[in-house]
C-alpha cells in the first residue's frame, strides 16, 4: 500500500461515515513511508455537507498530531486510532441543517422553520394531533452536556391542540443531536457558539 493510497482509503472511509463525497485528507510523516505503518506527524481532515448524528453539517475540520492508525482495522474497512495528540474538531451547521434534524424529531411535523440568533433558536412547525392541525412554536438553544450536543427547549406554545401544552413537554424538552459515538474517534462536544444563522461546535478528546 503506497502512502497516497492510505490518504485515499481514509477519504473513502470518512466519505462513507459522513455520507458525503466532499472529504479531503492530508497526512504528513517523515519519512513519508511511515504512513504505510499508520504513523503520522500530522493529520488534517476537511468534510463538507456531511451527516453527523442527526445534523447535516455545512463544514467540519479535524486536526491532530502523532496520530497512529490501527492498520489491522483499517485494512478491514474500519477506522480506528491507536493513539493521537491534540485532536481538535470544529464543525459549523446552519439553520437548514438544524431544520432537517428537528423535522425528523417532531412527530408528524410539517413546514418546519428555524431561525438561529446569538441568544436562542426559534422553531415553528405545523403538526397533526389526533386529526387536529396544531401550530407549534419553540424557543430554545443549542447546548453541550457530557460530550453530547443537544437542542434544549426553553419554552413552547401550541395553538389548536386538543391536549394543551403539557402533553408535548417531555418529548420536546431535550433533543440529542450528536452523541460522542457519532463523532470521529469518539470525541466529545466541549463548546457551542451560536451566531446569527449558524452554530459553531468544538469537540476534543475524551
Amino acid at each position: 500500500m503506497l502512502p497516497t493510497v492510505v490518504e485515499s482509503a481514509l477519504e473513502s472511509r470518512l466519505s462513507q461515515k459522513f455520507s458525503t463525497p466532499h472529504v479531503d485528507v492530508e497526512l504528513s510523516a517523515s519519512p513519508r513511508l511511515m504512513l504505510l505503518l499508520g504513523r503520522t506527524d500530522s493529520l488534517s481532515v476537511t468534510v463538507k455537507d456531511g451527516q453527523v448524528g442527526q445534523l447535516r453539517v455545512h463544514e467540519m475540520a479535524l486536526s491532530g498530531r502523532k496520530a497512529v492508525l490501527d492498520m489491522s482495522s483499517f485494512t478491514a474497512g474500519r477506522l480506528a486510532l491507536e493513539q493521537a495528540e491534540a485532536l481538535d474538531l470544529t464543525a459549523m451547521f446552519d439553520e437548514n441543517g438544524l431544520r432537517e434534524a428537528l423535522a425528523r424529531k417532531i412527530n408528524k411535523a410539517d413546514n418546519v422553520e428555524v431561525h438561529i440568533t446569538d441568544d436562542n433558536v426559534l422553531v415553528t412547525a405545523d403538526t397533526n394531533l389526533l386529526g387536529h392541525k396544531a401550530q407549534l412554536s419553540l424557543v430554545g438553544h443549542i447546548v453541550a452536556d457530557d460530550g453530547t450536543l443537544y437542542f434544549d427547549t426553553d419554552q413552547f406554545d401550541i395553538q389548536n391542540s386538543p391536549f394543551g401544552t403539557a402533553r408535548l413537554g417531555d418529548s420536546l424538552g431535550r433533543i440529542a443531536l450528536v452523541k460522542p459515538e457519532q463523532l470521529p474517534l469518539k470525541m466529545r462536544v466541549v463548546s457551542v457558539d451560536q451566531q446569527e444563522g449558524s452554530v459553531i461546535v468544538r469537540a476534543g478528546e475524551e
